[in-house]
């Protein structure tokens, strides 16, 4: 039994092989060989074209410039995280107007903002070529900067970015608190010195009391703690690693900007627009020409007369009659009347304000005696403006042509050196930096891509990425 078994387990002896079968067997070995070194050879290939794909889309790719200001480049590493920031902080802003017009109702100011936003998020070019031209402009903002000695300190990043994380958590930093506060006495203070200036229609034997309004203390505010302030800031920096690949050293960097333009744009604003100007307090009457009722057109002959559109409205007796509507007058008719109202003004004696509240065709002030407030220069059509401009105080003008009709004019007072208004003032402030931006621009060397669509995120090259959720970023800065 155990013989047999050991005999199984031998091998048979291996057959000598023939030269054939040798030559066969080298020709399958190399041929092996020749397949394995292909095969080694083609996945060297494609993993050295895939390891150069990545080295340039996220080492070199992303360092090259993707436009020059002068000798300032801006890389494509900084265009592509700006734009992905400003894309999340519009879906933002989207998802905010979208809530306020659900809160609100349908008011057309929501429903523009909507139409806007979602134009420039459904065109990742339009946000491209937005981001690229802000980018333009920080290098241009930069340079001058420097020039000027104007720096911006780690200090005001510090309390910007508060102001930020306030913002997004509802909350006021002490610093506006404590501004705000200050504002509102100083408001109350001057309130309470200024005198009243009386119009020539107001009764001046009663007594006006100003009264301002009293703002609310700090105490009726949540003031920014600092670990709340720790909290938002942990918040802010996952968002913004997650959102745009960002790190919150590179967005302190976008606030630094901000604040650079904010500083130079009142240093230019201060040299290019004065706060005080030129002003007249008048009121006017106008006279419009009007034209004729248009002639009935003639009913051919056998043709039935037309039914008449409306039949007019019986007054019950004891209600008033209503007012007639006024007869055509041509332009030669709205200039007598209009001279006979100043005749009646000037040589007669009669009161301007009450001619103006019977007779003006103005009648966004009309009941106000004709009361226009106190006007600059080119705020007027240029007859109104010249005519205005000229007469002394008290003096009522002649009858001044426009194309809204026929004016009398009286200057009730002036002021050489009359403060603007405030939003008139930041208007012009505005306007003039954006002139000085745009011809600064014009005399640097500013070289930019032409197909902006290729330097976009891989993620938005074929439309914008819109986050499921709001993406807890603050928003209006950095984009």
């Amino acid at each position: 039994m155990g013989k047999k078994n050991k005999k199984k387990n031998l091998a048979p002896e291996e057959r000598e092989l023939t030269r054939k079968e040798v030559r066969l067997r080298a020709k399958d070995r190399e041929r092996n060989r020749k397949i394995w070194t292909g095969v080694g050879l083609a996945i060297g290939l494609a993993l050295l074209v895939i390891l150069i794909g990545l080295v340039m889309e996220f080492a070199v790719t992303p360092n090259l410039a993707i436009a020059t200001v002068g000798d300032a480049k801006i890389s494509t590493r900084q265009f592509r995280q700006r734009v992905l920031l400003q894309n999340n902080q519009l879906t933002n802003r989207l998802q905010e107007m979208v809530r306020l017009e659900q809160q609100f109702g349908g008011q057309g100011f929501f429903a523009n903002q909507i139409n806007q936003l979602q134009s420039v998020l459904g065109s990742p070019e339009t946000l491209g070529i937005q981001v690229l031209d802000q980018l333009i402009d920080e290098k241009v903002i930069l340079q001058e900067a420097e020039k000027r000695g104007i720096t911006v300190s780690e200090e005001e990043i510090d309390e910007a970015l508060r102001e930020e994380i306030a913002a997004q958590e509802r909350y006021v930093t002490e610093a506006q608190a404590t501004s705000t506060v200050e504002a509102g006495a100083n408001a109350t203070a001057t309130a309470a010195a200024a005198t009243p200036t009386a119009l020539p229609t107001i009764d001046v034997s009663s007594t006006i009391t100003a009264t301002a309004t009293p703002l609310p203390t700090p105490t009726n505010w949540l003031i920014l703690t600092d670990d709340i302030y720790d909290t938002g800031i942990v918040s802010l920096t996952n968002s913004l690693d997650e959102t745009a690949g960002m790190s919150l050293d590179t967005y302190r960097e976008v606030i630094r900007a901000r604040l650079l333009a904010e500083k130079l744009r009142d240093a230019i604003a201060d040299e290019e627009v004065a706060e005080t100007e030129e002003q007249v307090h008048a009121r006017h009457i106008l006279l419009r020409p009007r034209d004729p009722t248009p002639t009935p057109t003639e009913v051919p002959e056998g043709e039935p007369t037309p039914e008449p559109t409306a039949t007019a409205t019986e007054v019950p007796e004891g209600d008033p009659t209503p007012t007639p509507t006024p007869g055509p007058r041509s332009r030669e008719e709205t200039l007598a009347e209009i001279t006979e109202l100043r005749r009646r003004i000037v040589d007669d004696g009669e009161d301007f304000a009450e001619i103006a509240a019977d007779y003006s065709e103005d009648l966004s002030n009309a009941a106000d005696g004709g009361d226009l407030g106190w006007i600059s220069h080119g705020q007027m059509v240029p007859e109104f403006d010249e005519a205005v401009f000229s007469l002394e105080i008290g003096e009522v003008s002649e009858p001044i042509s426009t194309t809204f009709g026929y004016h009398l004019i009286e200057v009730l007072d002036k002021d050489s050196d009359r403060p603007k208004e405030e939003r008139q003032l930041e208007q012009e402030r505005s306007q003039a930096f954006q002139t000085w931006l745009r011809e600064k621009a014009a005399e640097l060397e500013i070289e930019r891509p032409e197909d902006i669509l290729s330097k976009l995120p891989v993620s938005l090259r074929r439309g914008i990425r819109q986050p499921a959720g709001p993406v807890n970023l603050p928003a209006g800065h950095g984009g």
